[in-house]
């Protein structure tokens, strides 16, 4: 019994430090600075602005000033989510700016595969499936 309370008392002083490194360390998106988040940003919203360009020249988009507004706000918010990822993977800041750019500049087509990715990942997962077809006999 003496063995097994030295090894639980053992245990406890390994684990507590261990708890207290890791909640130091967790990020919150609170945690950036709003330099951090303009910068970020900033460079989605250029990735965006160069996607919707492309597309006026291709025919794709309007060229209209809401059409570049609904652009930019979609950028805007895949590449804080590009930016969120990369931080959560403990990526470079280069490589962290780089993704927001590029999500920035897919914008919806990006949001819309991550969809599918993981609508596919439910599916296999947890064996979901779309909706029931509907029957038109009755």
């Amino acid at each position: 019994m003496k063995i097994l309370f030295t090894l639980a008392l053992l245990a406890i002083n390994l684990f507590f430090p261990a708890m207290a490194w890791a909640e130091a360390n967790l990020k919150s998106p609170l945690a950036y600075s709003l330099r951090e988040y303009a910068v970020i940003l900033g460079i989605a919203l250029l990735g965006g602005a160069a996607g919707w360009v492309r597309r006026v020249k291709k025919g794709e988009a309007d060229a209209s000033f809401p059409a570049l507004v609904g652009e930019l706000m979609i950028s805007a918010f895949s590449g804080l989510i590009a930016f969120w990822l990369c931080e959560s993977f403990e990526m470079s800041p280069l490589i962290t700016a780089a993704a927001a750019g590029m999500a920035g500049h897919a914008g919806g087509t990006g949001i819309a595969w991550a969809e599918r990715l993981g609508k596919r990942y439910a599916e296999k997962r947890f064996g979901l499936t779309g909706p029931a077809p509907l029957d038109d006999r009755r």
